[in-house]
C-alpha cells in the first residue's frame, strides 16, 4: 500500500519554499503527500500532481472581540493521525523567534506527539536555526528537537548548536537538488532579487538606503546595454510592492527597459526567467542558492546571518556585501565580484541529496 505523509511548511506562496516541496514530491512521486495549510493556492500550485493532496486548517476565528483558536480541535477531527506513516516538516528559516515563536512551538510540539503517540515517524528537513534571542526559545525547541525522528539543518552554525544530539545531522541546502539546465545563450542581462525592509526587525533603517542602491544599480545597468528584470519571490512579504514602488522612481526611458517578475505559483516560469540572466544581483537567500546552481554571474547581498552561515559553508562569504554596507556598491565592482562566485566540483550537490538520507531509508 502507498505510504501516506503529512507535510508542514512555509505556505506563503514563496518560491523558495515552494521549491523545496517540489524537490520532495519529485523524489518521492510514490508517496501520497498530505499538505497541511489554510491557503488553498497551494491546490492550483501543484495541481499536476496526482499524489499531492491539501488539507485545509485553520489557526483561529474570530467572534467580535474574542478570538478563538482552533487548530488543535479541528485537526483532531480531520486529520485522522492513524491513517499517516509519517510526518515531514520542511523548510527553511522556520525556527526564528518571532513575536508568535510560542504559539508555533505549541502546534509543532501537538503534532509531532500525535504522531510519537503512535510510534510514527517525524522528520525535520531543510531547516536553520534562529535567529533567536534568548536561552527560553532555544531551551523550548531542544525539547521540541528531541521528539523528532531525523532532524537535518542546511548550515554548519545551527547544526553545531545541536551536533551533540544523536538525531541530528547536517547537509547543503535542500536547493541544492533541484535540476536546472544551463540556458546556453544568455542574454546580455541582469536580475535583481528585491525584498522589503520595512517591515523587518533590525533592517528597517536600511530601508532608504537599500531601496535608493537599488535605483542607482538599476540605472547603471541599463545605461550599460544591460536588460533587466526585478524579480519578486514572493509577494506576500513584501517583494512586489517595493519593487513598484523602486519602478515608481524611474523615467519613463528606464521603465520601458525593465520587466518585472512576479512569483505567482508558477515555479517553471518563475525558473526560466530567472535562468535567462547573465548576472544576478541577489537579496533573497534563494536567488542566491539558484544563481550558483545555474552557473550565473551572482553577486549576493546579505539581510540574514542565514545568508552569510551559507556562504561561508561554501567559501563565499567575502564575494558579497551586508545591507548595512550597500552604500559602497557601485555596478562595476558587482561585476567584478560577481564573476568569481562559482562553486567548484560537485560535492555540495552529492552532499545535498544527504538532506533526505534519513526519509530514504524510511520510504524504500
Amino acid at each position: 500500500m502507498k505510504k501516506r505523509i503529512l507535510v508542514c511548511a512555509y505556505f506563503a506562496r514563496n518560491i523558495g519554499d515552494d521549491l523545496f516541496l517540489k524537490i520532495l514530491f519529485d523524489r518521492y512521486s510514490n508517496i501520497q503527500w498530505d499538505l497541511l495549510t489554510a491557503n488553498r493556492n497551494y491546490k492550483k500550485i501543484f495541481s499536476d500532481y496526482e499524489n499531492v493532496n491539501i488539507v485545509y486548517t485553520y489557526r483561529s476565528i474570530n467572534l467580535g472581540k474574542h478570538s478563538f483558536n482552533l487548530f488543535f480541535k479541528l485537526n483532531d477531527f480531520l486529520l485522522h493521525y492513524r491513517k499517516y506513516d509519517a510526518m515531514v516538516n520542511i523548510g527553511g528559516s522556520i525556527f526564528m523567534q518571532g513575536s508568535a515563536w510560542k504559539m508555533k512551538l505549541n502546534e509543532r510540539e501537538y503534532l509531532v506527539n500525535q504522531f510519537k503517540k503512535m510510534n510514527k515517524k517525524a522528520f525535520i528537513i531543510g531547516a536553520n536555526f534562529g535567529p533567536y534571542k534568548d536561552n527560553e526559545f532555544l531551551n523550548e525547541n531542544k525539547e521540541l528537537f528531541t521528539k523528532y525522528d531525523d532532524i537535518c539543518f542546511r548550515e554548519s552554525f545551527s547544526y553545531n548548536i545541536f551536533k551533540d544530539f544523536n538525531n541530528v545531522r547536517l547537509a547543503p541546502d535542500v536547493v541544492f537538488n533541484l535540476a536546472i539546465k544551463k540556458h546556453e545563450n544568455r542574454e546580455k542581462s541582469v536580475g535583481f532579487s528585491i525584498i522589503d525592509l520595512e517591515k523587518r526587525d533590525g533592517l528597517k533603517e536600511f530601508y532608504h538606503k537599500y531601496n535608493d542602491k537599488m535605483i542607482q544599480l538599476v540605472k547603471e545597468y541599463i545605461d550599460l546595454g544591460y536588460k533587466t528584470k526585478l524579480f519578486s519571490f514572493c509577494d506576500n512579504e513584501g517583494d512586489l510592492n517595493v519593487i513598484s514602488q523602486i519602478v515608481s522612481q524611474l523615467n519613463d526611458n528606464y521603465k520601458s527597459r525593465i520587466d518585472v517578475i512576479n512569483y505567482e505559483g508558477n515555479i517553471n516560469r518563475f525558473l526560466n526567467e530567472f535562468n535567462s540572466c547573465e548576472l544576478i544581483v541577489g537579496t533573497r537567500f534563494h536567488s542566491i542558492i539558484l544563481a550558483l546552481i545555474s552557473k550565473q554571474n551572482v553577486f549576493p547581498i546579505i539581510y540574514s546571518d542565514k545568508t552569510y552561515n551559507v556562504l561561508k559553508d561554501l567559501r563565499l562569504e567575502e564575494n558579497s556585501c551586508y545591507i548595512k554596507d550597500i552604500q559602497n556598491l557601485n555596478a562595476e565592482n558587482v561585476l567584478a565580484v560577481a564573476s568569481n562566485n562559482r562553486i567548484e566540483g560537485k560535492k555540495v550537490f552529492y552532499e545535498a541529496k544527504n538532506q533526505f538520507e534519513k526519509l530514504d531509508l524510511f520510504i524504500r
